[in-house]
C-alpha cells in the first residue's frame, strides 16, 4: 500500500492575526493526530508517515475542517548492481528515503531482478567478477532499450566510460560518488525513464485507437455499400417473387381438383409440400416489404403471436432441408399455446436462422437437431440443440458479431446469428449459447410471455 496524502482545509479571518496563531496551533495538533491515524493504516513494511498538506480557506467556508485522503504515487524503483558491499549499501541507504531500492551483487542476479521488478533506473558498477558491467549493459539493452542506466566505478578510465556511453549508458559517475550529485543524476534518469515509458504507452494507445478507427471506418464503408446493394437487391428480387407467388396459387388450384382416384394420396402429399413453399414465399415477400419500408416513420406495431406455432411452422419448413442433408430433425412443442407480443415475420426470421444453422452444423456428422419450445419462469423457452462439431471457446464471444462466421469457404455471411440476436433483443428477450467441441451446440432463446 502506498503512503496516503491528506489535505486539511481550515478557515481563518485574515483581518485577525491573533486568531491565525490559535488556528495554526490547532492545526498542528490535528496534523499530528491525522498523521498518526493515517500511519496506522499503512502496512508494517511501509511504516512511513503520510504526506499531509494544509490549506487555509476563508471564513465563509461551509465545512470548517476538510480532510482529503488520496494515495500518493508509488516511489520510483532503483536497482543497484555492485559486487562490493560497501558502495552498494552506502548507495542503498542514500536512496532508501526516496526510492524503492533493490540490490544485486552480480550482473546475473541483477538481470533477474530487472525482469521481476522493472526498475526505473539501474546503477551498475563496471568492474565486477564474472560478467562485467559492459557485458551487463549489452544484456540490459536487449531486455529494455529505453531503461536509464548509470555506470560507476573506482577506476576512472576514460576509455571505459566512453565504451559504456557508446553502448547506451545514460550517465557515468566515479567512485567515491558525491551524494548530492548522485541524487541529482538518479532523479534525472528516473524522470527520463518514466517519460519514455509514458510516451511508449501513449503511442501504443494511439496505435490501438487508430487501428480501431480504421476498422470502424472500413465497417461503415462496407455497411454503406451494402445499404446501396441491399436496396437494389430488394428491388430486383421482388419481381421474380411476385411471379413465383402467382404460379404457386395456380398450382394450388390445380391440385385441389386432382385429389380424386388413385392419385389422392399423392395429391395430399403435394398439397402439404406446396403449402410449405407457399409459406416461405409469403415470408420472402413480407421480408422484402419490411426492407422496403426500413427507416420510414411508423414501424410495424407488435401484436399477439403464437410462438409455439411459429416454431412448428419453421420446423416443418426446414424438414426437407434436414432430410436432404441426412440430419434427423425432432421438435418437441408444448401443448399449451405460448403467446408473446411481437412481430411474427421478425420472430420467424430469427428462429429460422438458428435452426438452419443447427442443421448445417450437424450435416457433416449426419447428426441430429432437437428443437424444444416450452414455458419456463414466465418465458417462452426455445432450445435448439445440434450434435455437430461445436464451437471453439475462442469463437463463442464473436458469433453474434456481424460478418463473423465459422463457415469459412461454405457461403457463410456471418449475419444470421447477428440478426437473430438483434430480433430477440428487440423483443426484450435473451439468447444464450453453450457448446462443446466434438459434441455439439445448444442455443437457448427466451421471450417474455404476454399472458403471464
Amino acid at each position: 500500500m502506498s503512503p496516503l496524502n491528506a489535505v486539511i482545509i481550515i478557515p481563518f479571518p485574515p483581518a485577525r492575526p491573533h486568531l491565525f496563531t490559535i488556528f495554526h496551533l490547532f492545526t498542528r495538533s490535528i496534523l499530528r493526530a491525522v498523521r498518526f491515524c493515517l500511519t496506522l493504516r499503512q502496512s508494517p513494511q511501509l511504516f512511513q508517515p503520510a504526506i499531509i498538506h494544509i490549506e487555509y480557506g476563508t471564513p465563509l467556508a461551509l465545512n470548517p475542517l476538510t480532510v482529503h485522503i488520496s494515495a500518493a504515487p508509488d516511489p520510483a524503483k532503483v536497482l543497484i548492481i555492485d559486487d562490493e558491499i560497501g558502495p552498494r549499501e552506502s548507495l542503498r541507504m542514500l536512496l532508501k528515503p526516496s526510492y524503492q531500492v533493490h540490490t544485486a551483487e552480480n550482473v546475473e542476479t541483477g538481470l533477474q531482478l530487472l525482469q521481476e521488478k522493472r526498475p526505473d533506473t539501474i546503477v551498475m558498477d563496471i568492474r565486477m567478477p564474472g560478467m562485467n558491467g559492459i557485458d551487463g549493459l549489452r544484456k540490459i539493452r536487449e531486455i529494455d532499450p529505453h531503461l536509464s542506466v548509470i555506470m560507476f566505478t573506482g577506476f576512472g578510465a576514460l576509455e571505459t566510460a566512453q565504451e559504456a556511453l557508446r553502448l547506451g549508458a545514460n550517465d557515468y559517475i566515479n567512485k567515491p560518488f558525491d551524494a548530492v550529485q548522485m541524487r541529482e543524476v538518479i532523479g534525472r534518469n528516473v524522470e527520463r525513464t518514466r517519460l519514455q515509458r509514458q510516451s511508449e504507452a501513449t503511442a501504443h494507445e494511439l496505435q490501438e485507437l487508430n487501428e480501431r478507427l480504421r476498422n470502424e471506418l472500413a465497417q461503415k464503408e462496407r455497411l454503406a455499400s451494402l445499404g446501396q446493394a441491399s436496396a437494389e437487391f430488394v428491388h430486383d428480387l421482388s419481381n421474380p417473387l411476385t411471379i413465383v407467388w402467382g404460379y404457386v396459387q395456380i398450382l394450388a388450384k390445380k391440385l385441389e381438383h386432382s385429389g380424386d382416384g388413385n392419385n389422392g394420396e399423392r395429391s395430399a402429399s403435394s398439397q402439404r409440400e406446396l403449402h410449405i413453399i407457399e409459406q416461405n414465399v409469403r415470408l420472402c415477400r413480407e421480408l422484402l416489404t419490411m426492407w422496403q419500408s426500413y427507416g420510414r416513420v411508423g414501424a410495424t406495431k407488435p401484436k399477439l403471436v403464437s410462438i409455439s406455432s411459429i416454431v412448428q411452422d419453421v420446423g416443418r419448413g426446414v424438414s426437407g432441408m434436414a432430410s436432404q442433408n441426412g440430419v434427423q430433425l425432432d421438435y418437441e412443442i408444448a401443448e399449451e399455446e405460448l403467446t408473446v407480443l411481437g412481430d411474427p415475420t421478425q420472430l420467424t426470421r430469427a428462429l429460422q436462422n438458428v435452426i438452419v444453422n443447427a442443421i448445417q452444423a450437424a450435416t457433416e456428422k449426419r447428426g441430429k437437431v432437437v428443437v424444444n419450445c416450452r414455458e419456463k419462469d414466465l418465458y417462452a423457452d426455445i432450445q435448439v440443440r445440434d450434435t455437430g462439431y461445436g464451437i471453439a471457446d475462442s469463437e463463442i464471444g464473436k458469433i453474434f458479431e456481424p460478418y463473423f462466421t465459422t463457415k469459412q469457404g461454405k457461403n457463410g455471411t456471418g449475419l444470421g446469428l447477428y440478426i437473430t440476436k438483434k430480433v430477440i433483443d428487440d423483443h426484450k428477450g435473451s439468447i444464450e449459447v453453450a457448446s462443446t467441441l466434438g459434441v455439439g451446440t445448444t442455443f437457448t432463446l427466451r421471450l417474455p410471455l404476454h399472458d403471464k
